[in-house]
């Protein structure tokens, strides 16, 4: 294993991160995993095979159309983040984390029901970088094929460990980025403010 170190998460044990994007019933519409334990969200997205299809044109969303993340995400025309909360947030601002948190949580029960069921991908008995990779992605397949076939799992749901969500954006964001936040946060505050 090529710097050890760096697969030491803030948490102080080694691990293998894992992206995923998923539907509204849980199911994995993308993985990527084998990145060390220490990279930040952020940079792990750009490293991302759906990272360069985005960014080479191969996947287009639409206006109304994004995938959503936490903070520790770059805002863009495709990916909507929250705002940093420095406690300095508008009513409408805080409703609109509010609202995103909501929606994020399909993501983090899928991730918790995938460590629930296959408990082992904790404690893998190998250090080749590759086989662990395929192993989490394999997971993923076999979650995806246990909710298509209704093998729904009941266990507990294991709490999903965010990697680094508090580190704040390097990048800026584009203006056509934060006119489509901005836009969503005044329909969702119109919406939904009492």
């Amino acid at each position: 294993m090529e710097y050890p170190n760096s697969y030491i998460n803030r948490k102080g044990y080694p691990s293998i991160l894992l992206q995923g994007i998923c539907d509204n019933k849980k199911l994995f519409l993308d993985v990527y995993a084998g990145e060390s334990g220490s990279l930040n969200d952020a940079r792990l997205f750009t490293k991302s095979d759906i990272f360069g299809r985005i960014s080479n044109g191969e996947i287009d969303f639409p206006n109304n159309i994004h995938l959503i993340g936490d903070v520790a995400y770059p805002l863009s025309t495709y990916l909507l983040v929250g705002f940093e909360d420095n406690g300095n947030l508008s009513e409408p601002q805080k409703l609109f984390n509010r609202k995103l948190s909501q929606s994020r949580i399909v993501i983090e029960n899928a991730f918790g029901i995938l460590k629930g069921r296959f408990r082992r991908l904790k404690f893998l008995e190998t250090k080749r970088l590759d086989l662990i990779a395929l192993l989490i992605i394999s997971s993923c397949i076999l979650h995806n094929l246990c909710i298509l076939n209704n093998d729904l799992y009941d266990g507990p749901i294991e709490e999903n460990e965010q990697n680094d969500q508090s580190l704040p954006h390097i990048t800026n964001p584009g203006p056509a980025a934060v006119t489509k936040r901005t836009n969503l946060v005044t329909y969702l505050y119109n919406r939904f403010h009492i």
